[in-house]
């Protein structure tokens, strides 16, 4: 059994200066991280499974799930400035042969595949949800048991 649990290193910077007299702050509150369900690993193939960021299963989903406990990534970013932003979001890679690929943000109504993404339109002080998806590929030779692959969520405000 493959247990794709979800951990997250969640990367903040706060503050970015826009002048020397004043400072502008980007705040991002986790409401839930992506998770992965429990999964029966494949012996003879890499064992996929995608959790979009509608909170969906992929297509790409080639294994036997023993429940039915995933959903996607949701975020609340908010700032007080109006300056434009910059989305990041990787991997960290670090569960041997158990990697994430296909990453995905929805933001403002349009989704990222590619980062980092940047000029994008600024959350204000009331905010904007944030969802992301992935799929996390354990290879065929990776070691079954709990996997908690990782992934850095940054968000910056431009000058």
């Amino acid at each position: 059994m493959l247990s794709l649990k979800r951990m997250i290193v969640l990367h903040l910077l706060l503050i970015a200066t826009v002048s020397a007299t004043s400072e502008a702050a980007i705040t991002i509150t986790e409401l839930q991280p992506i998770k992965y369900p429990s999964t029966v690993k494949n012996q003879s193939k890499s064992t996929i499974v995608v959790v979009n960021w509608k909170g969906n299963l992929g297509n790409a989903t080639n294994a036997t799930l023993l429940d039915n406990d995933y959903y996607q990534g949701k975020y609340l970013v908010s700032s007080d400035s109006n300056l434009p932003i910059t989305i990041e979001f990787f991997q960290l890679a670090n569960e041997s042969k158990v990697n994430l690929k296909t990453l995905r943000v929805r933001y403002k109504n349009k989704t990222y595949k590619s980062f980092p993404t940047i000029d994008l339109d600024n959350p204000g002080a009331d905010g904007e949800i944030i969802a992301i998806g992935a799929k996390v590929v354990a290879g065929k030779n990776a070691t079954a048991g709990d996997k908690n692959p990782q992934y850095i969520l940054r968000i910056e405000e431009q000058q």
